[in-house]
């Protein structure tokens, strides 16, 4: 769960970015990704900075937490299913020959003053959720993600921080590529569901326009 100063210090750094101690690891349309390593280990820690000038915080929103739709846009998510307290248990797809790994975790949603929303993703255990045959269990694993409406209320700026322990004897070559062009294909595919979703939504509503006005009674002018 975030504070209030965790959250104004994120979107102070959207304006003024800190990575004095980070690689710029990749670019893609709005968004800057960064790493660096973690303390003590050979893993790394993610941070994306960037906005979607054209999405609303409200589709992006949707569009990140109905995991029954992130089903149809997330190529790397095999299946999830919803379990007690705001958990769940995902499974996502590893490349041949890697096993799958799958995660439970808290999946929390607050809101902030301003249009601010921030969602929290943190590993926890669960005895109603025991390790599978030939599935990896991560159990390290964090996802932060904060949301700010740009000032026209027609976009968003996105604070984006994510660190998992895979497991595994993966090579570095992998864990690089995977990470590469997982991520930016990930924000893409995000920002396009969120656009579709705007689409439906806007559509119904002329829909609903149109109905409306096919159905107005006449009124009568007097000569």
């Amino acid at each position: 769960m975030f504070t209030e100063s965790q959250v104004s210090q994120a979107l102070e750094e959207l304006k003024t970015p800190d990575v004095s101690n980070w690689e710029v690891f990749a670019e893609v349309a709005n968004f800057r990704v960064f790493r660096r390593s973690v303390t003590g280990s050979a893993l790394k820690e993610y941070k994306v900075l960037g906005s979607y000038p054209d999405l609303p915080v409200r589709y992006l929103l949707r569009a990140y937490t109905d995991l029954d739709l992130r089903k149809t846009w997330d190529k790397n998510m095999s299946s999830w299913q919803p379990l007690d307290n705001d958990r769940l248990h995902f499974v996502a797809k590893f490349p041949w020959p890697l096993s799958p790994r799958d995660y439970v975790y808290e999946l929390r949603v607050q809101k902030f003053d301003n249009g601010v929303v921030c969602i929290n993703g943190k590993s926890v255990v669960d005895n109603k959720m025991p390790e599978k045959s030939g599935v990896v269990r991560v159990d390290e694993f964090r996802q932060d993600v904060i949301i700010q409406p740009t000032d026209d209320g027609k976009g968003c700026n996105i604070w984006f921080g994510y660190f998992d322990n895979p497991k595994g004897n993966i090579p570095t070559s992998i864990i690089n590529w995977a990470a590469k062009s997982g991520v930016p294909a990930f924000l893409n595919s995000l920002r396009d569901c969120g656009r579709k979703l705007m689409s439906k939504d806007a559509a119904e509503d002329n829909e609903k326009s149109q109905h409306l006005s096919a159905n107005e009674t006449p009124i009568a002018v007097k000569s």
